[in-house]
């Protein structure tokens, strides 16, 4: 969904938005540049937001922690952007209890949306991959499509729900896009991304309804986002709706493998979540009305879940029937059929023709096809044909009824792609024991691409893992810059470069004016507090393309790539004034400032360490000629001598 659609869109005024200080916070934010002390001042004005978020803060994925208090605490303890995020969706809470859509349920909405939120906290708390605040906001907003539509064409959306009879999620996209030209889940993740909310996010609400999965995910974060929220949504939905248990805990056990989470941990999630769901019900003032004990589902889940390798043999044994589509003409053999299949425990579809059974195999994909040979129109041996030329048909176990067992229409049958055949008319025993043996080829064969799936996942997690652990190695702790490590393999490879190509390369040292008296008054905590400050504002100040690093202390470094000495003395001068405007808050409450030596290799350096040499005799330039200034040339042969 492009940009001028959602403007359209916005422009009705009837668009879903935080309201009061949820739109005070999106002002403030607009930029990257907000100070975390902006923000709890904000949120600070609303007391019940601020509960609300000291709720999120001392959640049980902090236990063990301190207690905190104050909204600084818990913008220190979830980081800065989640205690905005979270706080933009508790005042689009507020803000949205009630509209003019007489067939939109808006108090069952929130509680589905409290009841996702509630369950995509649990799971980020077991797995550890996303922040729990994170994914209790997404949570909270992952249907926020629906209730925006509801909001722009009250009257239209009545008129559709009406007409779907309460839709499910396929049908209701579908209803949507014919309705409004735009279903909910593409609107919901444009207004996330309008709110500046993470592309995580996004990529989450707009892929929640697809049961294929994630695997066009941007990044290891929306992906990981996506299957949290997904996983949470159908819990959530389970313990709301009342589905059908069966195929409620089937489900949830494909997501649970899926997120490779044990019985131990659906455990720990099923007392937690409803709990959880009827306080924050409470707290928010949303009726909650438990249906379901999710005990129920999640047990039953957790015996469909995949089993260690060395019980497959039980866990086959154990397993239901296969979906069968039967296909005969006649419609005696065809009861028959299915009356046999249906009662060893089979689910059994019916086609009078291989005509319609091609059309039913495609759309419901059963695991197996028995079918007769002889059929008008289209017949056995060409429905083989058919379906294995098809993505979904080459996966099928096909079982060909014959009245002849010749063995040139044998070999005729294999070579169209058949996988076995019983002559008729079958002895049912004979039947059964071809199904069954046709069951365990199934079984194995998905037992084969689970195997692959997780072997792929763990390939796909080593190598986020090593990529985590090169980063952290070229990280600072504690300002999340660049380290020194990093800022001189770099500065190796671009004077390299630089030299062999004849293009201009300049740095820009920096250095932070009287930092040791920050230390000696106000205590290392301080200290440390102002790093990571000037960082930040360092980081939204450079260039597109240029790398802010920490050298360690109070020194950063700044590598201009195909920069002249002059265009880095711009860049320098801006980063100057940004850190002198900048208010370090937190009990501070002052500015600092920082002193900025330039050097290019037109200045005559001939590799790293001469190029490090001048910029370094250049802050000291800066320092001894007033600091807060930036050198980029040597200073008079006087000068230099008295500094």
């Amino acid at each position: 969904m492009n940009e001028n659609r959602l403007d359209e869109l916005k422009l009705t005024g009837q668009l879903p938005s935080p309201t009061g200080v949820g739109l005070a916070i999106l002002e403030l934010t607009r930029g990257e540049d907000y100070a975390m002390g902006d923000i709890t001042r904000v949120i600070q004005s609303d007391p019940a937001l601020t509960g609300r978020i000291l709720k999120i803060a001392n959640s049980a994925g902090f236990a063990g922690s301190q207690p905190v208090t104050t909204v600084g605490q818990a913008a220190m303890r979830l980081g800065v952007r989640s205690v905005r995020n979270v706080a933009l969706g508790f005042t689009l809470v507020s803000g949205n209890r009630s509209g003019t859509c007489p067939g939109f349920d808006y108090e069952r909405y929130w509680a589905d949306s409290l009841a996702i939120a509630v369950m995509a906290q649990g799971l980020a708390e077991l797995l550890h991959s996303v922040p729990p605040a994170d994914a209790f906001t997404c949570g909270l907003l992952s249907g926020v499509g629906t209730l925006a539509l509801a909001s722009i064409h009250p009257d239209r959306y009545a008129q559709m729900l009406e007409r779907g009879r309460r839709p499910g999620a396929d049908t209701l996209m579908i209803l949507e896009h014919e309705t409004f030209d735009l279903d909910h889940c593409e609107l919901a993740a444009a207004m996330l991304r309008d709110w500046r909310l993470p592309e995580s996010f996004a990529f989450a609400v707009a892929t929640i309804e697809r049961r294929e999965g994630c695997i066009d995910a941007p990044d290891e974060a929306s992906r990981r986002m996506a299957l949290i929220v997904r996983a949470a949504r159908h819990l959530a939905h389970v313990c709301l709706e009342g589905l059908d248990e069966v195929h409620a805990s089937e489900r949830l056990a494909e997501l649970m493998n899926e997120l490779e989470l044990g019985r131990d941990d659906l455990e720990r999630l099923r007392q937690s979540s409803r709990e959880q769901w009827i306080e924050w019900g409470r707290t928010l003032q949303i009726p909650v009305d438990v249906k379901v004990q999710p005990h129920e589902i999640v047990a039953e889940a957790a015996r469909h879940m995949a089993v260690p390798t060395d019980t497959t043999v039980r866990a086959t044994a154990e397993r239901k029937g296969l979906r069968i589509l039967a296909v005969d003409d006649d419609p005696v053999s065809l009861r028959l059929l299915e009356h046999h299949l249906t009662r060893d425990g089979h689910q059994v579809m019916r086609a009078a023709n291989g005509r319609q059974a091609l059309i039913l195999a495609l759309e419901s994909n059963p695991q197996m096809v028995v079918t007769d040979w002889m059929m008008p129109e289209v017949d056995g041996l060409e429905l083989c044909k058919s379906l294995r030329r098809s993505n979904e048909g080459r996966g099928m176990y096909i079982l060909l009824l014959t009245g002849r067992e010749d063995e040139n229409r044998v070999v005729e049958a294999f070579d169209a792609g058949a996988d076995e055949y019983v002559v008729k008319p079958f002895n049912p025993k004979i039947l059964l024991a071809r199904v069954r043996a046709g069951q365990r080829m199934i079984e194995l064969r998905e037992q084969v691409e689970k195997d692959r799936q997780i072997r792929d996942r763990q390939v796909a997690e080593m190598a986020v893992l090593n990529r985590k652990l090169e980063a952290a190695a070229m990280t600072d702790v504690l300002t999340k810059l660049p380290n020194r490590r990093f800022a001189m393999r770099t500065l190796e490879s671009e004077v390299s470069a630089a030299l062999t190509s004849s293009s201009p390369l300049s740095v820009v040292m920096i250095d932070i004016d009287h930092f040791k008296s920050v230390n000696d008054t106000h205590g290392h905590d301080m200290g440390d507090l102002v790093l990571r400050e000037t960082a930040n504002v360092l980081r939204n100040a450079v260039r597109k393309g240029d790398f802010v690093c920490r050298l360690g202390g109070e020194e950063f470094l700044v590598i201009c790539a195909k920069a002249s000495l002059a265009q880095a003395a711009m860049t320098a001068e801006r980063l100057r004034a940004a850190v002198e405007e900048h208010v370090i808050g937190f009990g501070y409450d002052k500015h600092v400032t920082v002193s900025l030596g330039v050097a290019s290799l037109a200045c005559g350096a001939r590799n790293v360490d001469e190029l490090i040499k001048f910029a370094d005799r250049r802050v000291y330039d800066a320092k001894a000629g007033g600091r807060n200034r930036v050198c980029s040339t040597d200073p008079p042969p006087n000068l230099a001598k008295s500094a």
